[in-house]
Order: structure tokens, then C-alpha cells, then sequence
């Protein structure tokens, strides 16, 4: 091989030891204490909770499971179990969510889709979102 030929091999070599890949790793790892705010926006409720987070597995004040974080925004929950909980639907940790991390917390949210509700000559949008801070 000559000089000509190697060095654009060396270079193309070069450029592509030297790239780093731009891709952010999201953890959940940790405790985490917060609220969970359910409801319609001006009727909604919020109670304390706390949710541990080991590796793809969670453990949380209204049930336990497993989850997967799905690109830079959205994360899927699915509660181990939850054939056999006498449960309200809308209140466990279940399901699509879009998260966001902000220093050391971790808001989620799940938008539902609009209902026509009987007494309301409007849609009704309802929300769960877990406002939490890490604690350990």
C-alpha cells in the first residue's frame, strides 16, 4: 500500500475513533417522594407518595412493577399483578407516560383523552402527573 492509499484510511479511522456518541442516558435510579395530582385541571386532588426505582423495576405507595424508558420523553409502566388488585384504574402507575427531569426531579404525566361529560357543554380532560424529588 502506498502513502496515498493509507491516508485517507488513517483519517476515516481517525474521525471515526474520535466521534462521541451523543447519546444521553436516562436513569431513574433512586427513591423519590413527591405528589400525585389526579384529576381535571380546575377539580384536581393530589396525595403524598413515594416511588423507589432499581434498575427496570419499581416500587411504589400504590403498587409495583416494571418500566422502560421509550426515547427522550416518554416512559411505559407495567404494574406487576394488576389483575389482581382491587384498584381505581386512573390511580396507579400504569401505562404511557411523558417524563421530564429537572435537576433532581422527575415530573410524569399522562394526559387522557378528552370525555363529554353530561353536565358540561364542553370536553373534560383529565390528568395524572407525579411531581417527585429524589431523595436517595
Amino acid at each position: 500500500m502506498t502513502l496515498k492509499q493509507t491516508l485517507p484510511i488513517a483519517l476515516s479511522l481517525c474521525l471515526f475513533i474520535g466521534c462521541k456518541k451523543n447519546k444521553h442516558e436516562v436513569n431513574f435510579t433512586g427513591t423519590y417522594k413527591g405528589k400525585f395530582i389526579e384529576g381535571a385541571a380546575n377539580i384536581a386532588t393530589s396525595t403524598d407518595l413515594e416511588i423507589k426505582f432499581t434498575g427496570d423495576n419499581y416500587v411504589s405507595t400504590n403498587g409495583m412493577g416494571n418500566f422502560k424508558i421509550e426515547g427522550s420523553s416518554k416512559v411505559k409502566f407495567t404494574m406487576a399483578k394488576l389483575e389482581l388488585m382491587n384498584y381505581v384504574a386512573n390511580r396507579v402507575l400504569q401505562g404511557e407516560y411523558s417524563y421530564l427531569i429537572k435537576g433532581d426531579s422527575l415530573i410524569l404525566d399522562k394526559i387522557f383523552p378528552p370525555i363529554d361529560h353530561p353536565e358540561l357543554t364542553s370536553m373534560m380532560s383529565y390528568r395524572n402527573q407525579y411531581r417527585l424529588k429524589l431523595v436517595k
